[in-house]
């Protein structure tokens, strides 16, 4: 299944380039635009044809979203002859959200179990375009959430509350079952929990995901001009940079701990890639939109760039303590409300709209 809506309007786009260096071939000779399939000819990437077709190639998150399913977790692994979609950057649906649903509460205190079949869900800000208090319906994952609550089975009520520690979300909030679900969260690789480290293995004993609410790309980010590895096993001997509190089990299921590398951790994540400018790292490992917002902050688009080989696919899910007495209950209504609104087309809608309007706001 393709999550794009097939009646979506085809808008000629031609926009400037950011000038955000990547790993990118050029696509192929053969005639790219929006809104229509396009068939992978020898040398294409993805963001080899997103800078061909919107003028940057940063913006393949977008092409990759509209084919996910298709292309499958490597976005850097698409196969000659294979035919994708291109989809246009059109940002101008109207939000179906109950944007009612949102309650913007600012306390980490305890609060009380929840009361008869309504369903809460807790998230936070300062994630832009995923969440975030400033932008609309709270964020491109807090809307997808609304939405798919709406859209499950049995109509439940629900409520959405922002509290801005996301530390607290997991534990207390979750395993105390004062809330029912945090949105969204990484569900680590359980299958490979013997080489995991000891917050990943909390998260596998603890919690449960739902279907995946949305695909991030997950970065690799290095200077430019610099050779690129080809494989996570060539990052051998690097030092790697991932901000303060961001899940590590991303780099433990490849090997990627010490001694085997230098870990280092920064507070910000433009802080990580000032470090990786002054030489201080190697390698960054951060979302491809969040980290394309900070190297375009600190200006250093012809400075730092991102190894397409080695970028991979993070399931971002809602997750629920498996101690809640209703777990089954509610992943199966919210697996029903994600399922329903990929398959009318509302999830393509709304993902195109936030990152078409992230994409307007750093380039």
């Amino acid at each position: 299944m393709n999550y794009f809506k097939p009646a979506l309007r085809a808008l000629s786009v031609g926009v400037a380039a950011i000038g955000f260096t990547i790993s990118a071939h050029s696509a192929a000779a053969q005639d790219v635009s929006c809104g229509g399939p396009y068939t992978i000819a020898t040398g294409d990437s993805l963001s080899g044809i997103a800078a061909k077709v919107y003028g940057s190639a940063a913006d393949f998150q977008i092409i990759y979203s509209a084919n996910a399913e298709s292309i499958g977790p490597n976005p850097g692994l698409i196969s000659l002859g294979q035919v994708i979609y291109i989809p246009c950057l059109d940002g101008q649906t109207e939000s179906q959200a109950n944007e009612a649903a949102i309650r913007k509460v600012v306390t980490t205190e305890q609060l009380a179990a929840p009361t008869g079949t309504g369903i809460r869900v807790v998230t936070a800000t300062d994630w832009a375009p995923y969440f975030d208090e400033s932008q609309e319906q709270g964020g491109m994952i807090t809307e997808l959430t609304n939405v798919a609550l709406a859209a499950a089975d049995g109509s439940p009520e629900y409520k959405i509350d922002f509290i801005n520690d996301w530390g607290s979300h997991l534990q207390p909030l979750l395993t105390d079952n004062a809330y029912d679900f945090a949105t969204a969260w990484y569900e680590p690789p359980c299958d490979l929990i013997d080489q995991l480290g000891d917050d990943a293995k909390f998260r596998c004993n603890n919690f449960e995901w739902s279907d995946p609410m949305f695909e991030i790309l997950l970065g690799y980010f290095g200077r430019a001009g610099e050779p690129l590895p080809a494989t996570h096993a060539e990052l051998a001997g690097k030092s790697i940079c991932r901000p303060d509190g961001y899940e590590t089990f991303v780099l433990e299921e490849d090997g990627l701990v010490e001694p085997a590398i230098k870990f280092g951790q920064e507070g910000l994540i433009t802080s990580c890639m000032a470090g990786l400018l002054d030489g201080t790292y190697d390698v960054v490992v951060i979302a491809v939109d969040p980290g394309q917002g900070a190297v375009l902050e600190l200006g250093a688009q012809d400075q730092i760039m991102l190894n397409e080989q080695l970028t991979k696919v993070l399931n971002l899910s809602p997750v629920i303590a498996k101690s809640n007495p209703h777990r089954e209950e509610m992943l199966a209504m919210m697996n029903s409300g994600i399922a329903s609104i990929k398959a009318d087309g509302q999830w393509f809608e709304i993902v195109n709209r936030h990152l078409s309007a992230h994409r307007a706001q750093t380039q």
